[in-house]
């Protein structure tokens, strides 16, 4: 009887065979990595389009960070850079700097002011921005913004005569990468 037992072949039936529970604990790893991914909070620059709402893009920023949008004057044909801080969920306008006055470009401040090899600095303005939106040109505004040293075009994400709207939302991780990453 004991040889009979010993000729019966078990192997890979039953509960504990590894293969048959594998994809299981790999399901169940990805969903507690989705899980974990939701969870997690980030701060983004969200452009989005000013009249509708709808996201445009998004950018994972940190609190401190500084971004500035680069577009050329539509008077004075000259660039303009304005200079920005992400502070909290508020966006606070640090500088600008421009090379000509004119139509639209300050000739008087209550900020400090100098020039420069560049052209006029208006600095230490520190205010709040509570509606951030820009018009992207068709060609020749050529709005960019500039982050952590990378230039992002208005137009590769807006069609032109867009209001973009730019402020700083929370998201969750997870969401961040559906929309901008994969």
């Amino acid at each position: 009887m004991k040889k009979a037992l010993n000729k019966i072949n078990l192997k890979g039936k039953g509960i504990g065979d590894p293969f048959n529970t594998f994809p299981t604990y790999i399901g169940i790893i990805l969903i507690l990595l989705l899980v974990i991914l939701w969870l997690i909070p980030i701060k983004v620059l969200s452009a989005s389009d000013y009249k509708s709402g709808k996201y445009l893009k998004s950018w994972a920023v940190k609190e401190g960070e500084e971004f500035g949008i680069k577009y050329t004057h539509s008077v004075e044909l000259t660039e303009v850079i304005e200079n920005y801080l992400v502070k909290g969920d508020k966006i606070i306008l640090k500088d600008t700097y421009f090379k000509s006055y004119g139509a639209g470009l300050p000739s008087t401040t209550p900020y400090k002011f100098e020039i420069t090899e560049k052209g006029f600095r208006i600095y230490d303005i520190n205010e709040e921005m509570k509606n951030l939106i820009y018009r992207t040109g068709a060609e020749r505004a050529n709005h960019r913004l500039f982050l952590r040293d990378k230039e992002f075009k208005f137009l590769d994400f807006s069609e032109p005569r867009t209001g973009v709207k730019l402020d700083v939302k929370g998201s969750s991780l997870l969401l961040y990468l559906v929309r901008e990453v994969i």
